[in-house]
């Protein structure tokens, strides 16, 4: 049987790249980001057939459920597919995403076609359909400014969803990165907090507490206003050239993980600090509070654009698929580890009547 993503598989060429970047006025880096970070780079398989992913909970009615959905392996999801698209090939291709930049089937109008079946012939014949029809869907959602503007995260919350925006806002811009030899600089907002708002407060003249609320927020819009820039109140590229000092770039994949060791290695030195007074407390009341340290510390963990706290943007917290009766399991494991850690080593006599617990 022939099935519509085997064609052609023609490879893009440069002009592909350059037309494409031409008509968002944006640079050749930032497309190319988005295919490293979606396919790899990888507009067709080894057998030449499109690449693409079966998304079991986009079906009508749905296969299965989301959580459910990402337990499939690759072989098993390919193999219901087929199955499904003998059934009902339309809804097949509707609930899949196709090519280097994985546009959802579902998608098809806002990607310039009528129908997916029309997309996904299209997609299979070459690499250069494929762009073509990528900037067409984000000149339709209006995100071709977030690529112009490096502005990773706005990109990444409407193109791949809520979940996980800094952990793909940041591969983004590590492909970026590789492919432009330079950082993209921070791009900021109101609401964001951080190092990188310390500096344009202090660029700005204004309080520097790390926390870009009002105050910021109309400095910001004042400085557009006199340079003639578009006053929006966002801070890109072209903002931070109006300022003294180095913009700030944006973090990468190993940035995060950096940010979020010292988190955890700040939170253990304060556990440290206070095991001396846990020494002199009841066995049931060292439990409780060495819980709470250890649950206060992983939600510190949480660092997603809008602040503190558990953030379902973070790309290092447990993933829904871990947690269980409501509770990250890593929580559940550190109270666990905490009250046995005190059982093993509490040490019983009659002092006064309590329990005297010996601990590291």
């Amino acid at each position: 049987m022939t099935y519509p993503w085997n064609g052609a598989a023609i490879r893009a060429v440069p002009n592909d790249y350059l037309r494409a970047a031409d008509e968002i006025q944006a640079e050749v880096a930032t497309i190319m980001a988005v295919w490293q970070v979606e396919s790899n780079g990888n507009p067709f398989g080894p057998d030449s057939a499109l690449v693409h992913r079966f998304e079991l909970h986009k079906t009508t009615p749905p296969i299965t459920g989301y959580k459910d959905g990402l337990k499939v392996k690759a072989a098993e999801r390919e193999r219901q597919f087929v199955a499904y698209y003998a059934k009902n090939p339309e809804d097949a291709m509707r609930a899949t995403s196709w090519g280097a930049c994985q546009i959802l089937g579902s998608n098809h109008q806002a990607a310039g076609y009528d129908s997916a079946a029309q997309m996904v012939v299209s997609f299979a014949y070459s690499e250069g359909n494929q762009i073509a029809a990528f900037i067409r869907l984000i000149k339709a959602w209006g995100l071709d400014s977030a690529l112009r503007a490096h502005d990773w995260r706005t990109f990444a919350r409407r193109y791949n969803g809520n979940a996980n925006v800094e952990a793909y806002a940041a591969k983004l811009e590590k492909a970026y990165r590789a492919l432009a030899g330079q950082a993209s600089p921070a791009v900021l907002r109101s609401g964001d907090k951080g190092a990188a708002v310390k500096a344009l407060q202090a660029s700005l003249g204004v309080t520097v507490d790390g926390s870009f609320g009002p105050e910021t927020l109309a400095a910001v819009r004042d400085k557009q206003a006199s340079e003639g820039l578009a006053v929006d109140g966002v801070v890109g590229a072209k903002t931070w050239a109006t300022l003294s000092g180095r913009a700030p770039a944006q973090d990468t994949p190993s940035d995060l993980v950096a940010k979020v060791t010292a988190q955890a290695g700040a939170g253990a030195a304060a556990i440290g600090t206070a095991s001396a007074a846990l020494r002199e407390l009841p066995e049931t009341a060292t439990i409780i509070l060495v819980a709470a340290a250890a649950l206060g510390g992983l939600l510190a963990l949480g660092h997603g654009s809008g602040g503190g706290g558990w953030s379902h943007d973070c790309p290092y917290q447990i993933s829904p698929r871990h947690r269980r009766g409501g509770r990250p399991r890593r929580v559940a494991l550190v109270l666990a580890r905490a009250g046995e850690r005190v059982r093993r080593r509490k040490i019983h006599h009659a002092t006064e009547g309590r329990c005297q617990c010996a601990r590291d």
